[in-house]
C-alpha cells in the first residue's frame, strides 16, 4: 500500500504504470484521458457491520480522493475468509472479516494505491461521523513482479 499526496503520484511510476499519466487526467479532471479504467464513485460513509473486504490478484487499485475522506482498512488476504467472486468477471473477490489490520485516511488531495493480494475495506466513517467521499478509482493493471497467483 503506497499512501501519499497526489502531487507525489508520478514519483511512483516504477510502482504504478503510467502514474504520470494518470495523475495529469486527475489534474485536468477528464478520466478519459487516463490510460486505464477510471471508475468515479461517490457514497458515504458506512458503518463498519456494513463493510466488506474485497481483493484483487492483478489489478493495483489506485484510489484518488476528490472530496471529502474515509478510512481504509488494508490488511493481508490470509486472515480473511474468501467469499465470493467480484461481479461481471472482475478481477478479485469479497473476504469475510471484521475490519482488521492498518487504518489509512484517504481525503482530499491523496491517492492509496492498493496492490494485488492487499485487501481492503473502503467506506470507514471517521470517528463515527456521517460523511461521503467522492473519488477516483483508477484500475491499473499490476506489473508480473506485483501480480498475485490464485
Amino acid at each position: 500500500m503506497i499512501l501519499d499526496s497526489i502531487t507525489r503520484l508520478p514519483l511512483y511510476e516504477a510502482q504504478i504504470p503510467d502514474a504520470a499519466k494518470i495523475a495529469a487526467a486527475f489534474a485536468g479532471a477528464d478520466p478519459g484521458t487516463a490510460p486505464c479504467e477510471v471508475r468515479e464513485k461517490h457514497y458515504a460513509l458506512k458503518e463498519d457491520a456494513k463493510r466488506r473486504f474485497e481483493v484483487h490478484f492483478h489489478t493495483i487499485d489506485l484510489m484518488i480522493a476528490r472530496e471529502g475522506a474515509e478510512i481504509i482498512h488494508i490488511c493481508p488476504m490470509g486472515r480473511l475468509t474468501p467469499a465470493e467472486a467480484l461481479p461481471n468477471g472482475s478481477d478479485g473477490c469479497k473476504l469475510d472479516g471484521a475490519p482488521q489490520g492498518t487504518a489509512v485516511m484517504l481525503e482530499q488531495g491523496y491517492f492509496c494505491a492498493i496492490l494485488p493480494g492487499e485487501a481492503h475495506m473502503v467506506g470507514g466513517k471517521l470517528d463515527g461521523a456521517e460523511g461521503s467521499v467522492d473519488k477516483w478509482v483508477v484500475k491499473v493493471p499490476a506489473t508480473d513482479a506485483y501480480r498475485v497467483d490464485t
